[in-house]
């Protein structure tokens, strides 16, 4: 029960956490570089030292490198750096996380490839970190792809029974590499960040906004909506993992929530075009964890990456 929760969950809200077979192996550079002298893993496809532009795959809150491995593929010309941020995956572990180490952190591994210019891909809270990025070092970023974040704050979704504490309880995988007070200190991060006030970048940004047909569940296929879900979870904790005393925390949400949850995503990534003119949206019908998990999900990822880094005047359809 608990693993169908998770995947449930994952699908609906954040991501999955799984790992990727490497397509191209021979043409990867393993590599830990030192930060706070704590050491992170990263990994660097189409390598060359002499590369002076890369593109740097971000990827999402309890993920690993390995959710950017749909763009080690042959179609991608570009070299491609990966990593596992401070507190996940092969990485170190370090008492306290801000804004500042996450953006310092993604500096110094492109310092030590020695690259100078860099395009950002973010999937969920990457998507996030790519923009902050972008705002603190403007001179190393030449184009950003968002898949599916940085459209809205997390603050404005409190108006629908969307928490922390709702997000931390049922996104948790000890298999992250995350200890449950690491991963609220990551929550604290974009969850009280202003995200708009990045939106003023000089820079060409396309969304990829994913399909929320998860989040309405699908009665055909037996699958409940986030409200049941939650109300599931708040009547027998037990069957799902979950400590009663978390379980209490948890909100209460109707259908009309989810439903009107639902139309808010839908309206901000609509509008986000509208501000910024070097922004563009496109839809999926991926969901959100679909896009670094689902194979034809991935492919279409990696086909919009590339479109949008090889055209002259940043469109795309």
């Amino acid at each position: 029960m608990k693993n169908f929760l998770k995947l449930t969950f994952i699908g609906i809200l954040i991501l999955s956490f799984t790992t990727m077979p490497c397509k191209s192996a021979s043409s990867i550079k393993q590599k830990y570089i030192s930060y706070k002298k704590v050491k992170i893993y990263t990994e660097a496809y189409n390598y060359s030292p002499n590369k002076k532009e890369a593109i740097i795959f971000l990827h999402g809150l309890g993920g690993n490198h390995n959710h950017g491995e749909f763009l080690y593929d042959k179609s991608n010309p570009y070299m491609t750096i990966t990593l596992d941020y401070l507190d996940h995956g092969n990485s170190g572990h370090i008492p306290l996380v801000s804004w500042n180490t996450q953006l310092d952190l993604i500096k110094e591994v492109l310092d030590s490839y020695g690259i100078k210019k860099v395009h950002l891909v973010g999937h969920s809270f990457g998507a996030d970190t790519a923009m902050m990025f972008a705002k603190k070092y403007p001179d190393r970023v030449k184009d950003i792809v968002l898949l599916d974040r940085a459209y809205y704050n997390f603050k404005d979704l409190e108006q629908f029974n969307m928490t922390k504490n709702l997000s931390a309880i049922l996104e948790y995988d000890p298999e992250s590499g995350l200890s449950k007070d690491e991963q609220m200190q990551y929550i604290n991060m974009f969850w009280d960040k202003d995200i708009t006030k990045t939106w003023n970048i000089n820079k060409n940004v396309l969304l990829v906004s994913a399909d929320t047909k998860n989040f309405t569940g699908d009665p055909s296929t037996d699958t409940p909506s986030l409200a049941k879900i939650i109300s599931m979870i708040k009547e027998n904790p037990s069957e799902f993992g979950i400590d009663p005393s978390e379980a209490e925390l948890l909100p209460d949400m109707t259908e009309d929530n989810v439903l009107d949850l639902v139309n808010f995503l839908k309206t901000k990534s609509d509008k986000f075009d509208h501000v910024n003119n070097k922004f563009s949206v496109v839809h999926t019908s991926y969901t959100h964890g679909e896009m670094v998990r689902d194979s034809n999900a991935m492919n279409e990822m990696r086909t919009y990456v590339m479109n949008y880094l090889k055209s002259k005047n940043h469109t795309i359809k």
